[in-house]
C-alpha cells in the first residue's frame, strides 16, 4: 500500500499479526527497505529454512521473509535495514549524516 509518494507499507505478518515493513524511495540513495521485526537480523534474511520447531509462527515468518526477498530482487533494493542487527546499525549513517 502506498501511504505517500515514495513511502510504501508492506504487510509482513509473522513476528506479530498485522506487522508492516516499510519501503522508502529516496531520490539519491534509491529504495531502502525497513523490515524491522519481520526480519530482525541480516543473518535471517535468507531463503534457507530456519525453523527449529520452537516458533509456532515460523511458517508465517518464512512467508514474509520470502516476500521481502522477492521485493529486493524485483526492485533492486540496495539497502535493507534490519530492526535489531547491532552490527549493521553500527555502520549506518546517523545524524549529522543521513540518507537522502
Amino acid at each position: 500500500m502506498e501511504l505517500l509518494p515514495g513511502l510504501e507499507l508492506i504487510e509482513t505478518s509473522g513476528h506479530v499479526p498485522g506487522h508492516q515493513s516499510v519501503l522508502v524511495r529516496l531520490p539519491n540513495t534509491g529504495a531502502v527497505l525497513l523490515p524491522i521485526d519481520a526480519v530482525p537480523f541480516g543473518a535471517g534474511f535468507t531463503r534457507d529454512e530456519q525453523d527449529d520447531g520452537s516458533n509456532p509462527d515460523a511458517e508465517a515468518i518464512r512467508v514474509s521473509t520470502i516476500k521481502l526477498l522477492d521485493l529486493v530482487e524485483r526492485e533492486q533494493i540496495g539497502l535493507v535495514i534490519f530492526g535489531h542487527d547491532q552490527a549493521q546499525w553500527a555502520g549506518l549513517k546517523t545524524l549529522l549524516e543521513y540518507y537522502d
